[in-house]
């Protein structure tokens, strides 16, 4: 039972801080196949699928491999490489304030474990598979891959040898609307699951979100990439944080000022005082954080 979520399968603000600007409301479709596709959006928890029998199968399939239950990584775009994410949580000094999610802590020390020798923690890692312009493709292309990988190996392969994470906090699909590539989305999607459980890696998905008067951008692929990776939850058991429909309670959808990457703001990116409430990249942060600590409490702890 989802006790600890930010917001409820309804969308209920957390009763602790009120809401610091007026939300956005949830956009309208005239293609009725895409209204449907919303509506189970909204239907399904912010996060879901944390404590399935197939997460503990993965986890235990990992032990065997040799993966650390302390260490994840992180595999996404600019939405995931820029500095804002996670980043400040595992960084030394007082740059966050956990407010009324302050029992989060235990989950940040839990992960205070060097990932290779020259990284403090998997927080600040800079990820062989988070890079600028990744796509769904592009995380399973050699092409992509960087220093330290083997010949025709991409970069979420590379990325699970090179540290063996119990778990990547994922979030892709942005480029692949950009590129027109929604269709092909759901099988590399699948490709991604699939190498993850096969590493023994507990992959977890994040939705996307496309302002739906974005003219660059598709919002209906958007919607559709959504559903695909629903699909692949179900099919596969595996966790979502959906953050598409978290952000529905936010101001322009949680979106900064370039309409397509999460806002954020200097100094809040981890302040869960009811910056959460106002900012896509904090509120991400902290859903993200619970995700982890949902995982942490259920499936990781017994190894550490």
């Amino acid at each position: 039972m989802l006790t600890r979520v930010l917001l409820a399968v309804t969308l209920t603000l957390c009763p602790v801080v009120m809401a610091a600007a007026q939300p956005t409301p949830t956009p309208l479709s005239a293609d009725p196949e895409i209204q449907t596709m919303m509506e189970r959006l909204l239907d399904v928890p912010v996060l879901y699928n944390m404590d399935t029998p197939a997460v503990h199968d993965i986890f235990t399939r990992g032990q065997q491999f040799g993966n650390r239950a302390n260490v994840f990584t992180k595999v996404g775009d600019s939405n995931t490489t820029n500095g804002d994410f996670l980043q400040p949580l595992g960084m030394k000094g007082d740059f966050c304030e956990l407010g009324p999610y302050a029992d989060l802590q235990e989950t940040i020390n839990f992960f205070s474990v060097p990932p290779t020798p020259d990284e403090a923690n998997s927080f600040v890692r800079q990820s062989v598979a988070a890079k600028e312009g990744l796509s769904s493709a592009a995380a399973l292309d050699p092409f992509w891959a960087g220093e330290g990988c083997e010949p025709n190996e991409g970069p979420l392969a590379c990325e699970y040898r090179l540290i063996k994470p119990g778990v990547a906090v994922m979030m892709l699909g942005l480029m692949d609307v950009r590129y027109k590539h929604a269709e092909s989305f759901r099988t590399n999607i699948e490709k991604v699951i699939q190498l993850s459980i096969d590493h023994g890696v507990i992959p977890v998905l994040t939705t996307i979100i496309v302002l739906p008067d974005q003219e660059r951008l598709s919002f209906d692929d958007s919607i559709r990439i959504n559903n695909h990776m629903l699909d692949m939850a179900d099919q596969y058991g595996v966790p979502v944080i959906n953050l598409w429909a978290a952000v529905q309670s936010l101001p322009d959808y949680g979106i900064g000022p370039d309409r397509t990457h999460l806002k954020a703001r200097l100094g809040e990116f981890c302040s869960f005082d009811g910056a959460e409430q106002e900012l896509g990249g904090t509120l991400r942060n902290l859903l993200t954080l619970q995700a982890l600590d949902e995982l942490r409490r259920n499936v990781l702890a017994s190894t550490g």
